[in-house]
């Protein structure tokens, strides 16, 4: 109880309805931002994962092509050397 301007106490009357109205209101609200701050960050963790995934496609295919480059400029061990098929006299 608090005391009015007069001195008298004045009650305060909280209507129990009204307060659970109030309450499931607020409580929709933040379900509400809830969910599209959970939408987003699932959004952001699907686009970082594809982006990883697109990085080591792109390393395990540059590893791909260097190696069968490497592989292409490498004699082959069966064959002679160059220098060494020649005559020296």
């Amino acid at each position: 109880m608090i005391p009015n301007g007069d001195g008298k106490p004045e009650s305060n009357k909280v209507d129990p309805e009204q307060l659970t109205r109030l309450l499931d209101m607020e409580l929709a609200q933040k379900r509400t931002e809830w969910t599209q701050a959970s939408t987003r960050y699932q959004k952001i963790r699907v686009m970082s994962l594809l982006f990883l995934a697109l990085i080591v496609v792109g390393a395990l295919l540059a590893f791909f092509f260097l190696f069968t480059r490497l592989t292409q400029e490498r004699p082959h061990p069966g064959a002679p050397p160059a220098a060494a098929s020649s005559p020296s006299g």
